[in-house]
């Protein structure tokens, strides 16, 4: 007998994929409160973003990783403050 763990669901993304499987796709993981609504990946300027419906305190996580050098964490906590969504705990970063 095989024991079978169903995976998250991955939500959209709101910019392409990751170019190969093996590749992380985000440089910054924070866990998020979203708005009101239907639970999808925000669309933010210079932002490729990935949004798991799994989170220990908030609605999901959240991966990104910025499309242009200068962008950093606090740009991301910033876009996101923006669009309505909350960042829990510090953004931690995979670089």
């Amino acid at each position: 007998m095989t024991l079978h763990t169903p995976l998250p669901q991955v939500l959209p993304v709101s910019a392409p994929a990751p170019r190969t499987g093996s590749e992380l796709f985000g440089t910054l993981v924070a866990e998020v409160v979203a708005p009101a609504g239907p639970l999808q990946a925000p669309e933010l300027l210079g932002w490729e973003v990935r949004l798991w419906q799994v989170a220990r305190l908030g609605d999901a996580t959240l991966e990104a990783r910025p499309l242009y050098p200068h962008l950093e964490a606090a740009d991301l906590q910033e876009a996101l403050a923006r669009a309505g969504w909350s960042v829990l705990g510090p953004m931690r970063s995979r670089r």
